[in-house]
């Protein structure tokens, strides 16, 4: 489960779902926005605020291109993570209950 699916439709839940998905690598603004699916305006607006808190560092810049990081060692990222993390083991209980309820109606049904 990622935070976009928590939150529908949020563009700053998008950008932290991508930001995490490419933790180890550098990544464009243009990249950024495009495999966020979010409008390169959007972005705009929201990276400076990633960026007070420090969650979201710009790595380097080759020519006009700035790089970009999730700062995996901030604390709020880190706690974020684990939010996530927590969200997902309870998504896979709450499917693995379901699949279990529907194995017993297929029983009974038969």
């Amino acid at each position: 489960m990622s935070l976009e699916t928590l939150f529908i439709g949020s563009g700053m839940a998008k950008l932290l779902d991508t930001l995490w998905e490419y933790r180890g690598l550098d990544i464009t603004l243009t990249e950024l926005a495009e495999e966020a699916g979010i409008h390169y305006t959007t972005l705009m607006k929201l990276l400076p605020i990633l960026e007070e808190l420090d969650m979201v560092r710009m790595t380097r810049q080759v020519g006009n291109a700035k790089l970009y990081q999730i700062n995996k060692n901030d604390e709020m990222v880190q706690k974020l993570v684990a939010f996530l993390n927590s969200l997902n083991v309870r998504a896979c209980e709450i499917e693995a209950t379901q699949q279990e309820r529907s194995k017993k109606i297929e029983v009974v049904v038969r």
